[in-house]
């Protein structure tokens, strides 16, 4: 975890460095532990997340979805006021769309922040000179691709929305609980967890145990997972400072983010606190590009602060905290223990620079992938070489993001020249494809690619299923991004198909849907599903809990009873009546 401090001046300082295969003598770190003497307790939780920051949480809350019971322990008693992740991506809204706190969110939406215009980068944050707007919005068009917007809901206003929901659906998250021991058997896991204000020990047994404990993960390094890639490009520095954001920034405050490339001076800029706080990350100043602990003091950031902003320290701009972070891009190179019953999650499987606001939204891609996974592995709906799976297709997707977010740096941040090619927004955030793991191809379809324009969508196996706007009885708008839920949803585009009938037939839950300009009760005026997603006659899509393709079945004049119980069977690992 990261190691608070108080400076002399009463700053809070954070060391939340990385170190990404070694154990500093400070780390924590699991070690042998003898407990014979402790007994198990009675209730019993068929999952265990160790951590419950944003993807933690996002675990729970899905497991929780699926009907998992499911406990979160996590050595803080509190949230951290130092700040995260702040902005929502499409996708990430999707998934709280389908958990029922989308709504929620826009209610805590920081409204002055107007994510659709995009980021600029300044050589100063006070009347500073424009030189690149990047990342604007084409509203419309995204309309086209997802029913969500970004949101700029920082993440401690986004943990207490997420926590209030927590119990309703079986999820149990506490504060103050240090998870100390861990063994992986082959029948389950055994947790030791410390309450940290009385020193007395708890053990449960779990059957899976998902970590999603930082870029520090003490978990990834016990499984002896490395990490891959770029590896630590620098120690950075970030500070929190409270301050009349409206008046440094005048019109320029509805860009969230906001990247500065001056004169001796490379770093970034976020709102917070709605607008009455923000969050300064530097990766240089002045040629100096490492800040580690110690190599400046409090006196020093005030003025670093003042430098960034342009402005005269005259006790307007007020430091809160800051912290010493590490600048890194790689990937974990596997996302399970050998054993298959330990999985890593967020932070843990990926580090990525800031630049794009990728790095949380990509951790709760993972949470989404892997929880219905593992619901459907404890109900006994799919054996547990499914969660294979979740490996083969995270794992190509997050190192492709951290890439995105490490050229994002170069050319933002750092200026790089000749430019490195970024795909754009929407491709990173809607455009993942799965090409192994839980899916069902055509014979022939092979994709070369992790990626895909969601405005041009291939509608195959492994890539997410579009969405399209469609009326409802009533005459309101949903999305068919609505129809998932918890079962696998099949889509024909034409009546009495006969893979519907199929499905309906299976002693297997899934949800069953017509879509075309006069379907019912949902009705694709525009075609969509024909049109965009190339969805022919006789064909279906066959969609999982997350929004992916797992199969797309194709017309056939017989059998198509026998094709769906064998490409569930495929799917899941079982047979299906």
């Amino acid at each position: 975890m990261a190691q608070i401090s108080k400076t002399a001046a009463g700053l809070e300082q954070v060391d939340d460095r990385v170190t990404l295969d070694e154990v500093r003598s400070y780390d924590f770190a699991y070690r042998d532990f003898d407990h014979s003497s402790i007994p198990f307790e009675k209730e019993e939780w068929p999952a265990i997340i160790l951590g419950s920051s944003l993807v933690g949480t996002l675990m729970g809350l899905l497991l929780g979805y699926h009907g998992i019971k499911t406990i979160a322990f996590d050595r803080h008693r509190a949230i951290l006021a130092h700040p995260r992740a702040a902005g929502l991506s499409f996708s990430t809204v999707e998934t709280l769309r389908q958990l029922g706190l989308e709504e929620r969110c826009h209610g805590a939406n920081f409204r002055k922040v107007n994510l659709d215009a995009g980021l600029i980068i300044v050589d100063k944050l006070y009347k500073g000179i424009v030189k690149q707007v990047v990342q604007d919005h084409d509203v419309e068009r995204d309309q086209e691709i997802t029913p969500t917007k970004w949101l700029w809901v920082t993440q401690p206003i986004l943990e207490p929305i997420m926590q209030d929901v927590a119990p309703k659906i079986g999820f149990n998250l506490e504060f103050g609980k240090e998870v100390v021991h861990y063994e992986e058997h082959d029948d389950g896991v055994i947790v030791i967890v410390k309450d940290l204000d009385t020193g007395s020990f708890k053990k449960y047994k779990t059957q899976y145990l998902v970590a999603c404990d930082g870029n520090r993960s003490p978990t990834r390094k016990k499984e002896g997972i490395k990490m891959k890639g770029a590896g630590i490009l620098g120690n950075g520095l970030s500070i929190r400072f409270r301050g009349d954001l409206q008046e440094l920034l005048g019109e320029r405050a509805k860009h969230g983010i906001i990247y500065v490339r001056g004169d001796g001076i490379k770093g970034g800029f976020r709102q917070e606190e709605q607008g009455k706080g923000g969050l300064l990350w530097v990766n240089e100043i002045d040629g100096k590009t490492d800040f580690p602990p110690g190599s400046l003091s409090d006196e020093e950031v005030k003025q670093r602060l003042h430098q960034f902003a342009g402005v005269p320290d005259d006790g307007t701009l007020d430091v809160q905290s800051y912290a010493h972070w590490t600048l890194a891009s790689c990937t974990a190179d596997r996302f399970q223990s050998k054993g298959g019953r330990v999985l890593i999650a967020g932070d843990a499987a990926h580090i990525m620079p800031p630049t794009g606001a990728l790095g949380g939204n990509t951790g709760c891609g993972d949470a989404r992938n892997l929880a219905w996974k593992l619901a459907y592995v404890i109900s006994g709906k799919a054996d547990p070489s499914l969660l294979r799976s979740y490996d083969l297709e995270r794992r190509p997707i997050d190192a492709f993001v951290v890439d995105q977010a490490t050229r994002r740096l170069y050319n933002r941040v750092k200026g790089r020249t000749p430019r490195l090619e970024e795909e754009p927004y929407y491709i990173a955030e809607l455009g993942h494809r799965y090409n192994e793991g839980a899916i069902v191809p055509a014979e022939g379809d092979v994709h070369d690619k992790d990626v895909e324009d969601p405005h041009a969508p291939s509608g195959t196996a492994g890539s997410r299923f579009p969405h399209a706007w469609l009326l409802t009885p009533e005459g309101k708008t949903i999305s068919s991004l609505d129809l998932i839920k918890t079962n696998f949803v099949l889509i024909a585009s034409e009546d009495d198909s006969p893979w519907i009938s199929a499905a309906k037939s299976l002693n297997f839950p899934i949800d069953t849907y017509e879509l075309h300009e006069k379907s019912k009760p949902y009705q694709d005026t525009k075609g969509t599903m024909k049109s965009k997603a190339g969805l022919g006659e006789g064909e279906a899509f066959f969609v999982r809990p997350d929004g992916y393709i797992a199969w797309k079945a194709a017309k056939s004049a017989s059998g198509h009873r026998k094709a769906l119980q064998e490409v569930i069977q495929a799917l899941l690992g079982k047979q299906q009546d």
